[in-house]
């Protein structure tokens, strides 16, 4: 769905004119249909009931949709030539085929492919063309019938010529559109395939556990890049036409259809090698860029080539392929693809700018490089047998990500980051009914790309740390060896995971952890003094909902206590539903030091006290490492929401800590105190008092730290400051608020070292908030929305602008220009437009004009989304899920009954659902809350 920006831009593509799908027929190719319906039906019929392995089969408790298992390809040599002016490309794919049962009917998967000839190849003995062609668009398979029958012992090749179209969908084999250095608008042609598209470039068995090795062809002009999975073995002009070259690529090693990757456009690189040490060679690393943008790769090449020596070292298995090249593309919908050798990036994941981009864009970068090069192993040398195990690759590479950087960057305190931001993302949406096991059960192509969520990622990420943090890292390291050695190219299931790491370890793996991965949600350990040295720690599963019905508390998780008492940590364990435990007597505790493991913590009203007091203390007490300090602020927030804990006891905690200063502390407070005024936002009675709690927590540290920055500030520093004068401003301190005016009026007049690209969004934000009337909102929108479009701006910079835009904005007008924006396809790229729907949706000013739009404007905003993996749930999730009135979340559930909604149901369901929660939330804690704001007034 990549936006056409140029007005100029050349007529609506044409389907080329090619043969009708399914109408290949002559009258008499008609009656040997007849004859051979019933060979074509039975392996259809087949699919429905066998996976690709009987092994797998006998494991799986639900049908997949999957092709027949009698046929399998060894290898493929695929020739492409794509032209990049008529968006059609030919295609001649010649595949290796082993027989498992005599059949004469071939079935692989193709979409939006036409197949002009398919031929097959039998030993030295029989060359025959397909005497029909079948399509079944609903299942994206094709079926080839033949006249004769193949036996296993045959040795069959398939020969297939067909044609496609480079769409503008970010998916298949798609176009992307730039705009040079004149402003004229050009292409380049890349691919997406995860999960099932590669069948839309070209015809193929399209499942990960059908691995084969490929050689790729491909014919372009010569004036431009062309980039495969491997390096190129040779490159020369065509005998035909010397304005095109052929460029053929070394055989790629076994892997599965959804990693291959071609690349055709005008592009420039820069290049680092490893050091060889520990992959044996040096591997040869580039960055690609469209052309003048090279220098921003510098981050991501130094990033790249230090990870992957990192890898090789730690996994004690080499890079195995002679190059990793790293492309930035304009148009694409993920972050990042993990293409074996060939990784492509959205530009802002990629690319970052030394002097112009703010520091998170860097830390973002750091972290997407190392996640896709652990793809490297995790996914490609090694790859889930099904979608059901994707955890296996997502939360593996999410782990090691912050694992390399980690390595790379200690001093960004990664893991105190992972856990007070990734995993509490991941408990947030772990804590609904909505929620899915990490391993999901998935049948259908279509529900594949819901699960590319944060329980797949965070959830994942966080049961490997708490498998880390039980085996030691050495133990563990040596298990992921044997792992990787035990599989290497081939596929893999949860339990060989598990396998792997029990041999190494001596401890049953299993046992331990395949609750945490099989079973949706996670525990609250419910803690309560039974004496004055003894607890009673209960378990139940959490939902924010907190109206748990009994059969849903089925699931007993072995939970590892840690409990933090002064000077020591108490090892124990949880393996029942309720246990009695020792610990000091008329002390205050903390449980999950370090926040390891995948819990909340309850304590009852005296622990609560307790711990509260340890915040008074200068040193903090038992809660002075600032890990446990977030924890104990995210538990409290989280369990105000269920209703486990009162909203009024969070912000007693709150107030206490208005003298906290360390970054991952406040940006945890932050983030459920944000939660609490988003909630109370429309109660006038109520807002100004949480504001002004808000202003008493971040105020003092925003005045300290000041609006100056300098090169030699820690990037944490930085963080900080960022943090805290958005609080503040926000919030309605009018010394912030004055100095972000000030710094705006300079930055709009051209003085950009007045504000510093990591403050700009935040002060974009509150110069929208406190615009004098109408007018000067219009006008500051306005600029704002030009800097998106003004490439003199580093890409990560025109998003942050584009991203600001929704927030804060209040008059009708101004909301009405950005609900315009997010089906404009002229001005904002379709990977951009779903974010208006995050900050309009955390508006409550215009919250409500974007659901009216949304259901005005439903199916054209599904035509603009629906491709991508996740930009549809996204948007609903970010409309919903901040609503607390429980009126119009009926209107919405009533509006969605109507519609075909499984290709966003997760997101549709858990937006509903805290939705829910937040009206629950009002309704019950009203009284309470009027109460606490009367008691600030005095």
């Amino acid at each position: 769905m990549a936006a056409d920006t140029d007005t100029n831009a050349a007529a609506p593509i044409e389907k080329p004119d090619i043969k009708e799908k399914g109408n290949t027929k002559d009258p008499e190719q008609k009656s040997l249909w007849a004859r051979y319906a019933l060979w074509l039906l039975v392996p259809i019929m087949l699919a429905v009931y066998f996976s690709q392995d009987s092994t797998v089969l006998a494991q799986t408790k639900h049908e997949r949709q999957v092709l027949p298992n009698n046929i399998k390809p060894l290898h493929y040599s695929l020739e492409l030539t794509p032209n990049l002016e008529t968006f059609v490309y030919t295609g001649r794919v010649q595949i290796n085929l082993s027989i498992a049962n005599e059949t004469s009917v071939i079935v692989l998967n193709a979409n939006d492919l036409t197949i002009n000839k398919a031929n097959v190849i039998v030993g030295s003995e029989y060359n025959s063309s397909a005497i029909d062609i079948q399509y079944d668009d609903a299942m994206e398979q094709v079926s080839l019938m033949f006249e004769k029958s193949f036996t296993p012992e045959s040795i069959v090749l398939l020969d297939i010529d067909f044609q496609g179209i480079l769409n503008d969908e970010m998916s298949g084999f798609y176009r992307s559109s730039y705009k040079d250095v004149h402003g004229d608008t050009k292409y380049l042609a890349t691919t997406q395939f995860e999960a099932t598209d590669a069948r839309r470039a070209f015809p193929c068995w399209d499942e990960p556990s059908l691995k084969a090795t490929f050689d790729v062809t491909l014919n372009v002009p010569e004036n431009l890049t062309a980039l495969s999975n491997m390096n190129i073995i040779s490159e020369a002009a065509s005998s035909s036409d010397p304005t095109i070259k052929t460029v053929k690529y070394a055989t790629t090693p076994k892997m599965s259809t959804y990693l291959l990757a071609f690349i055709v456009g005008s592009l420039e690189y820069i290049e680092g090698y490893t050091s060889g040490e520990f992959n044996g060679h040096p591997i040869r690393t580039r960055v690609y860029t469209l052309p003048g943008y090279t220098s921003q790769g510098r981050h991501a090449l130094n990033v790249a080539t230090k990870t992957l020596e990192y890898y090789a070292q730690v996994f004690g298995v080499p890079y195995p392929l002679p190059k990793l090249d790293l492309v930035a593309i304009p148009d694409f919908d993920a972050g990042a693809m993990e293409n074996w050798g060939l990784v492509t990036f959205r530009t802002t994941a990629l690319l970052y700018d030394e002097t112009n981009s703010a520091f998170v864009y860097k830390r973002q970068t750091a972290y997407v490089v190392a996640h896709e090069l652990a793809h490297q192993w995790f996914g490609n040398l090694v790859t889930m047998e099904w979608w059901d195990h994707l955890w296996l690759n997502e939360g593996f590479a999410t782990w090691v990500g912050w694992f390399a950087v980690d390595h790379i960057f200690p001093e960004w305190r990664t893991w105190v980051m992972f856990a007070t931001q990734n995993m509490q993302e991941a408990l947030g949406l772990d804590g609904l009914r909505s929620s899915h096991p990490v391993e999901v059960a998935v049948n259908n192509p279509s529900e594949i790309h819901q699960i590319f969520d944060s329980i797949s990622y965070l959830k994942g990420a966080s049961v490997i740390r708490m498998v880390n943090s039980w085996l030691t890292t050495p133990v563990f390291l040596a298990g992921i060896h044997k792992y990787l050695t035990l599989h290497r190219l081939g596929n893999a299931a949860t339990s060989d995971l598990w396998s792997a790491l029990s041999n190494e370890s001596g401890k049953n793996v299993s046992e331990f952890m395949n609750t945490w991965i099989q079973r949706t949600g996670y525990p609250v350990l419910n803690v309560s003094l039974v004496s004055s040295d003894q607890i009673k720690v209960s378990q139940s599963r959490h939902l924010l909902t907190g109206d748990l019905h009994q059969d849903e508390d089925s699931t007993v998780w072995w939970v590892p206590l840690r409990i933090q008492i002064p000077k020591q940590v108490l090892d124990y364990t949880l393996t029942n539903k309720s246990q009695v435990f020792t610990v000091p007597k008329d002390t205050a505790f903390k449980l999950n030091q370090g926040q390891t493991s995948l819990y909340r913590v309850n304590y009852d009203h005296v622990l609560t006290q307790r711990l509260i007091n340890e915040l008074r203390k200068p040193t903090f007490g038992v809660l002075q490492d600032p890990i446990d300090r977030a924890g104990m602020v995210s538990d409290l927030g989280t369990l105000s929401q269920s209703g486990e804990q009162s909203t009024v006891s969070f912000l007693e905690a709150a107030d206490v800590l208005r003298n906290e200063k360390n970054f991952f502390v406040l940006t945890e407070l932050s983030r459920q105190l944000g939660t609490v005024v988003a909630l109370w936002e429309e109660f006038p009675k109520i807002e100004p008092h949480l504001q002004q709690l808000r202003r008493k927590v971040f105020g003092p540290t925003a005045k300290a730290l000041g609006w100056k920055t300098y090169s030699t500030d820690p990037e944490l520093y930085t963080l900080l400051r960022v943090l805290v004068i958005s609080e503040a401003g926000l919030a309605g301190d009018q010394d912030v608020i004055e100095e972000a005016k000030k710094r705006y009026s300079q930055f709009i007049d051209g003085d950009h070292d007045a504000l510093s690209p990591d403050l700009r969004s935040i002060v974009y934000r509150i110069v929208l908030k406190n615009a004098a009337d109408d007018q000067e909102e219009d006008r500051i929108w306005q600029e704002i929305f030009s800097i998106y479009k003004n490439d003199a701006f580093p890409v990560d910079q025109q998003v942050t602008a584009l991203t600001s835009l929704g927030y804060n904005v209040k008059s009708d007008r101004v909301i009405r220009k950005t609900l315009d924006l997010i089906l404009d396809d002229k001005q904002v790229r379709t990977q951009d437009a779903w974010m208006f729907f995050k900050g309009l949706g955390a508006n409550f000013h215009a919250r409500y004009k974007l659901i009216d739009y949304f259901e005005s404007n439903y199916d054209k905003i599904y035509k603009r989304f629906s491709k991508s993996m996740g930009a549809l749930g996204n948007a609903v999730n970010y409309m919903i899920s901040g609503l607390n009135n429980a009126h119009k979340i009926q209107q919405i559930e009533n509006f969605f009954s109507s519609k075909d909604t499984r290709e966003y149901s997760r997101s549709l369901n858990g937006s509903l659902e805290k939705a829910k929660v937040n009206a629950a939330l009002i309704e019950r804690e009203g009284l309470n809350m009027q109460k606490w704001a009367r008691s600030r007034e005095q």
